[in-house]
């Protein structure tokens, strides 16, 4: 697990990141992703989301972890930079906001991001929400990279 960055203060006038897509499905027992999914794109040509290393996942998986990988590229075929749902629609899809005064580029944060997922390791567990999971390593990532989502108006 990569090391956490301060997030920004909640009062602070925003700046939307929107090369920046973070993309939610979300949790449905009935279809085939049933945990749902959590990624993030970038521009129109890479994505990372985070996968159980084995296609079939069971209760004991699930509860108490198996190996996790970047983008499920053992068994969803998924590559380093592209996440087997890049492209797909989402139930929830926003850009990304960091502080006003934040003086990075867009492309340093892209770089964050990238960054961020390659180093990124360990299990996949799901847990009631809680464990390593695609969620998980999304919300990870808007930390480190200290990006929020938007608030609703």
């Amino acid at each position: 697990m990569v090391g956490k960055e301060a997030p920004i203060p909640g009062n602070l006038a925003k700046r939307e990141i929107k090369s920046i897509t973070m993309k939610r499905k979300h949790i449905n027992l009935s279809e085939n992703d049933k945990y749902g999914h959590w990624w993030f794109e970038i521009e129109d040509d890479e994505s990372y989301g985070w996968y159980p290393k084995k296609w079939t996942v069971g209760l004991k998986d699930t509860l108490l972890g198996t190996d996790g990988e970047l983008n499920g590229q053992t068994e969803y075929f998924g590559t380093m930079m592209l996440d087997p749902h890049h492209g797909d629609s989402a139930d929830e899809e926003f850009h990304p906001v960091t502080s006003a005064d934040d003086k990075r580029t867009d492309a340093q944060i892209q770089e964050c991001l990238r960054n961020f997922s390659s180093s990124y390791s360990g299990e996949w567990r799901w847990t009631f929400g809680a464990g390593q999971n695609c969620h998980t390593f999304q919300e990870a990532a808007m930390k480190h990279c200290r990006l929020q989502k938007p608030k609703k108006v």
